[in-house]
């Protein structure tokens, strides 16, 4: 009997852990033949991929987070291999705290096998998480607020294969997080508490990179549809900053090449919205 086609692989290399040493490889997505055959772009800039006969289903968001399988150390692969002293320092005192976290949700759980999506989101928990221990050059709130967009977005897809088992509910924790951390990272940037301008790639997928506008664009879109709404000022008040940071992008209103297109389009809808809100809230204190 064949063998089921390959999605990914384990690098030939060891990596090794530097906050307790165990040596692993890591699993990574094999590119090319047909594997990711890319299907629509949804509100939150997260690229949906289409099933194919050959391969299935394909999830390129489980393999980007290194993860230890002994500490459950994890982060963003170049950041993981670049840590301080002090950070690991850190992480070797609240290795416990990592593990329960994940194993709460996921007994069991293997980093050394194939990665499904449980693993996937499991990853960017622990990065999350991981990312608490890390200095503002490592700019360590933006990777939080991306990882935790991240495990929202798996936590869907995993409610679709598994229905009626949670994830949908845990999707909308992750995205309450991912609102209130996106929403930290504008205003760091405006206190220059944490800069981005060291930040490579913003995402907040793997294909597209939309730069600091798309930053600024999930923040106002997060709030919206997530941000807590039990204090009717309060929600007020957020959505009017929301809509400051979203009118920085549609300010033009023309696309370029740190303005797509479709992230004007999609900021220029998110402003309508947000100021129809506001109308609503202030004529029904």
């Amino acid at each position: 009997m064949a063998e089921n086609p390959k999605i990914s692989f384990f690098a030939k290399n060891k990596t090794v852990c530097p906050v307790c040493g165990t040596e692993f490889y890591r699993e990574n997505l094999l590119s090319g033949g047909g594997r990711m055959n890319a299907g629509q772009l949804t509100l939150e800039m997260h690229r949906l991929y289409e099933p194919t006969q050959k391969f299935g289903k394909v999830y390129p968001l489980l393999y980007p987070v290194a993860v230890c399988p002994e500490c459950f150390t994890a982060a963003f692969e170049k950041d993981f291999l670049e840590m301080e002293n002090a950070t690991v320092t850190r992480l070797q005192s609240t290795r416990n705290d990592r593990k329960g976290s994940v194993e709460k949700l996921f007994p069991g759980i293997d980093f050394t096998q194939n990665r499904g999506l449980k693993e996937g989101i499991a990853s960017y928990i622990l990065a999350m998480i991981t990312y608490d221990s890390f200095p503002a050059e490592f700019t360590p709130t933006f990777k939080q607020a991306m990882c935790t967009l991240r495990a929202a977005w798996l936590c869907r897809h995993q409610e679709e294969e598994e229905p009626g088992e949670n994830f949908d509910y845990l999707a909308r924790i992750f995205y309450r997080k991912a609102s209130f951390f996106y929403r930290q990272v504008v205003e760091n940037e405006q206190t220059g508490k944490e800069s981005v301008e060291t930040i490579g790639n913003f995402g907040p997928d793997i294909d597209n990179n939309y730069g600091f506008d798309g930053v600024m664009y999930l923040a106002g879109l997060l709030e919206f549809y997530y941000g807590p709404r039990e204090n009717v000022q309060v929600r007020l008040q957020r959505l009017k900053n929301s809509m400051t940071v979203v009118s920085r992008i549609v300010g033009m209103r023309k696309s370029s090449k740190s303005k797509p297109s479709t992230l004007v389009e999609n900021a220029i809808e998110l402003h309508g919205k947000i100021k129809e809100e506001i109308k609503k809230l202030e004529n029904n204190p």
